[in-house]
């Protein structure tokens, strides 16, 4: 099944620097695609999963990123063959991809962490004290 999503991220965006959260994409030659937008100004995002290219993926989660009239989506970041994620505190955004949901959401962590800090203990067991929030982790359908 395909998932194709927008939602708005439920904070504040304070000392948001729009270049500076965005997570590296993998390269993997694979079978299917998937990628995260995410506008700064709206504080919104959009996917795109199971797609048959990275280029497909990334136009999906672009235009539903743009749904409700965000006009500086930017793509965070893209993945085949496994999953992305996105998380937020309340000033900045980190995403990341990798093999498995756990690695993705480590990537995003560590991403998170260069603006805030407190993300990393989120990759040590204590995500109730980071202060970091998961917005969207998603797979594509072939991932282990």
């Amino acid at each position: 099944m395909k998932f194709m999503g927008k939602a708005v991220v439920a904070v504040a965006a304070v000392g948001f620097a729009a270049g500076s959260v965005i997570g590296a994409g993998t390269a993997n030659a694979g079978g299917l695609y998937g990628a995260i937008a995410f506008s700064a100004e709206e504080w919104s995002y959009g996917t795109g999963i199971d797609a048959p290219s990275r280029e497909e993926a990334i136009e999906e989660a672009l235009a539903w990123c743009g749904w409700d009239g965000a006009s500086d989506c930017v793509v965070f970041v893209d993945w085949s063959d496994g999953c992305g994620a996105l998380v937020y505190s309340d000033d900045a955004v980190g995403s990341g991809a990798g093999p498995t949901r756990s690695d993705a959401l480590f990537a995003a962590y560590t991403s998170l962490a260069q603006y805030y800090p407190p993300a990393m203990l989120a990759n040590v067991g204590s995500a109730d004290k980071s202060g970091a929030e998961i917005s969207e982790v998603l797979c594509t359908a072939n991932a282990y």
